[in-house]
């Protein structure tokens, strides 16, 4: 039997830290440089992350055919459909990479890295409100659950993978939780803002407690040892981003860290998708200094991986 992939949450319960595109990056990263097939969680309504690899229309084609984390949810909805339809592809396997030269690649039956996505869909708000459960055993309990169902029906591209991403919503919801469930390590995105650290420091604090620690089922003295903290939208120039990075590398000397992410007014504009049948060059997708900083964020997750999971991923570009 496989080993399973390592399965990392991309989370932090502060929103505008740039989880979804650090998990963006991250995974085209290690698709690109080191030939990864990832596969990308969207555990957040907001969508954000699955309408930039699969464009609106797309989001919206997966719901309605019945795919993404959307099919799942239903299953848990009075009313709702009591079984998934198997005969529905919920991941995206094939239109998810936008990276040319990674579908070149494929084409040519060439291994060289993939990205595949369980979509999420901004009506996943209207479903959400029906897994809560009053806190005691079903709180959490809903967060098993849901964890059992997403591998069960994410199996046969789980095992195919080479690592799991999953980007979180920033707030304390089922999917978050269960994303924090199937986790093994945890990448926690920050800005360089006072207000931003006091996030990071209350999402440890909230993970290490006695009750989360006791449901996801980890010693809360191994954390420090399965986070990886990236600095985004860092302002190299800045003297307050100096300070602040410097101020939390100091406070968490026992976190491993990611160069960070250097501050692009127009890479939102550059990952936009024009349709879904089209393509970006590695290059001109990350443009200028951000490629720089996409490939040194994939070689020190890389690097983390190794002294942490034992994993042994080859540079291929």
């Amino acid at each position: 039997m496989a080993t399973p992939p390592p399965v990392v949450a991309v989370a932090n319960l502060k929103g505008g830290v740039g989880k979804s595109t650090t998990a963006l990056m991250l995974a085209e990263g290690l698709a690109y440089y080191y030939g990864l097939h990832v596969l990308l969680y969207d555990f957040d309504a907001q969508a954000n992350l699955s309408e930039t690899l699969l464009t609106s229309n797309g989001v919206r084609r997966a719901l309605n055919q019945g795919g993404g984390v959307p099919a799942i949810l239903d299953t848990f909805i009075p009313g709702g459909e009591t079984t998934l339809n198997t005969d529905n592809p919920l991941v995206d396997t094939r239109n998810a990479t936008v990276i040319e030269e990674l579908i070149q690649a494929r084409d040519k039956l060439e291994d060289d890295g993939w990205v595949s996505l369980l979509p999420a869909h901004p009506g996943m708000r209207f479903l959400e409100p029906h897994l809560e459960r009053s806190p005691g055993d079903g709180w959490f309990e809903i967060g098993d659950q849901l964890g059992n169902i997403i591998q069960e029906a994410t199996a046969d591209v789980r095992e195919k993978a080479d690592l799991v991403l999953i980007d979180c919503p920033p707030h304390i919801s089922a999917l978050c939780r269960t994303g924090l469930k199937l986790a093994d390590y945890y990448v926690t995105p920050t800005l360089a803002e006072v207000l931003s650290i006091w996030g990071v420091h209350q999402f440890v604090n909230w993970l290490v407690h006695p009750s989360m620690c006791e449901w996801i089922g980890h010693d809360r003295d191994t954390v420090p040892d399965r986070q990886f903290v990236v600095c985004t939208r860092y302002a190299p120039r800045s003297r307050a981003h100096q300070r602040a990075l410097g101020q939390l590398r100091a406070d968490w000397k026992d976190r491993a860290f990611s160069e960070p992410i250097r501050q692009r007014l127009s890479l939102s504009r550059e990952l936009e998708r024009e349709d879904e049948n089209s393509q970006h060059h590695f290059s001109g997708r990350y443009r200028g200094h951000v490629k720089g900083d996409i490939r040194r964020l994939a070689d020190g997750f890389s690097a983390f991986m190794k002294s942490r999971h034992g994993t042994h991923w080859e540079r291929k570009r």
